[in-house]
């Protein structure tokens, strides 16, 4: 059962998009919508005037309400519950994250021109330290396949290596694909082994099999595949693919094909995990295309790797 998604409002239209995902998603996966705007205050009382802090808090409470209504009008009949918030906002959304035992929180990003704030600094980042629930980072254009257009998307596509925290991911990939009724994707991606340039240290190198590095490298992928593979393993589908090519190419180039509508990837980590989110191409997969990036902090990914049905409560 999945209790809760959580998701960060405010008026802005990357808001907007990622309440639109966040309702699509709560719908599919039969949870609460929890709508959660956070105010910050540069002077908390008793520091600074109380009087004043009082009718700024009343005012902020008053409009995020009306703000509620209206999206609970758009969104009926699904269940909507709006909470008003007082504090740094990613430590404040963790915290209700927990508290609603949450499969999911759910926040927008700036869009192309400041998608790279957005995944590395303010909420996203704080959130990718301070969270313990995957993180769903929404484009303002991002849009969410839903059950009456199964063929426009259906998979989620989710990057592995041999670390614990791929294997947390993966399980919370196995876990968003069988509650929304989709197929999952595994993807392990390696460097080819011709194509690192090999520079002598002096003296004559030792001629270097590359055929051979390659094979070695595709036994351990396909075998780090199948561990995944059994790991993770719930009631949706699941394919796998190995690619010969960089991490975060390969992922890109999966989402793609498969017509992906979630990737999920890990914050920390090596291998694919680590290039997907922080790498260049991982950045021009955010920014360019209408899938919204499934984030899964350390935190996060350990508790999943730990409890197999942490994701859905």
């Amino acid at each position: 059962m999945f209790h809760a998604v959580v998701c960060g409002v405010d008026w802005s239209d990357e808001s907007m998009a990622a309440v639109e995902v966040a309702a699509g998603l709560s719908k599919r996966l039969g949870a609460t919508l929890v709508l959660a705007h956070v105010v910050e205050e540069s002077a908390p009382f008793p520091y600074g005037n109380g009087t004043e802090l009082n009718r700024s808090r009343h005012r902020a409470h008053t409009e995020a309400t009306q703000l509620f209504r209206r999206l609970q009008r758009q969104f009926d009949p699904l269940e909507v519950d709006g909470r008003v918030l007082y504090g740094a906002p990613a430590d404040e959304l963790a915290e209700l994250a927990a508290e609603e035992e949450a499969a999911l929180l759910v926040v927008g990003s700036r869009g192309r021109g400041a998608v790279k704030a957005a995944l590395f600094g303010s909420v996203s980042s704080a959130l990718s330290r301070a969270a313990d629930r995957p993180v769903v980072v929404v484009r303002p254009d991002t849009a969410l396949a839903g059950p009456e257009a199964p063929g426009e998307r259906s998979a989620i596509v989710c990057g592995v290596d041999d670390s614990p925290q791929a294997r947390g991911a993966a399980r919370v990939a196995a876990a968003l694909a069988s509650g929304l009724g989709t197929e999952l994707v595994l993807v392990h991606a390696y460097t080819p082994a011709r194509s690192a340039a090999t520079i002598p240290a002096g003296g004559i190198a030792p001629p270097v099999d590359h055929q051979a590095l390659d094979e070695q490298q595709r036994r351990a992928g396909k075998t780090l595949l199948r561990q995944v593979t059994e790991d993770a393993a719930g009631t949706a589908p699941v394919r796998t693919r190995l690619e010969a090519d960089a991490p975060a190419s390969a992922l890109e180039l999966c989402v793609k094909e498969e017509r992906a509508e979630l990737v999920v990837v890990g914050t920390h980590g090596h291998g694919a995990l680590a290039s997907a989110l922080l790498g260049s191409t991982s950045v021009a997969l955010a920014a360019g295309g209408p899938v919204p990036v499934v984030m899964v902090p350390e935190r996060a990914a350990l508790r999943a790797a730990n409890e197999p049905n942490a994701i859905a409560g």
